[in-house]
């Protein structure tokens, strides 16, 4: 269904997940580098082919490739996390974008609105290859 016109199908999931940090490199002082929460908001973008089904990816095939990602920071301390010493909604976008197949992009809510993402823009480029 895509061809070489130069049009992608893209399609995009949001998903929740409720977790502590502390940014530890920041001043003393600021705020946020004392420990906090946030009930953070995720928008997952893929892009790809769409297949026989008619689909560029089954939604539930999505869940069941995020929830163990989901799992090992909700309801956690960001900092405890490997990769996610220092979680500012940038690194967070950017270790989600690391470990899901296929994303175009990963937009992270700290608050309403307060966002962070990582794209790949451009070329054949995206996350990790499926």
């Amino acid at each position: 269904m895509n061809g070489d016109d130069g049009v992608i199908t893209l399609i995009g999931r949001t998903y929740s997940f409720e977790s502590a940090h502390r940014l530890p490199n920041l001043p003393d002082g600021h705020k946020c580098k004392n420990l906090h929460g946030h009930n953070y908001r995720m928008e997952v973008v893929m892009r790809g082919e769409v297949d026989a089904r008619g689909f560029v990816r089954d939604f539930a095939e999505m869940d069941a490739e995020l929830e163990p990602l989901l799992k090992l920071v909700d309801h956690r301390l960001l900092n405890d996390v490997d990769g996610l010493e220092n979680p500012t909604a940038e690194i967070i976008a950017r270790w989600f974008f690391d470990r899901i197949p296929n994303c175009a992009s990963v937009r992270i809510y700290e608050t309403s609105d307060c966002w962070a993402e990582v794209a790949a823009y451009g070329g054949s480029q995206t996350c990790t290859p499926s």
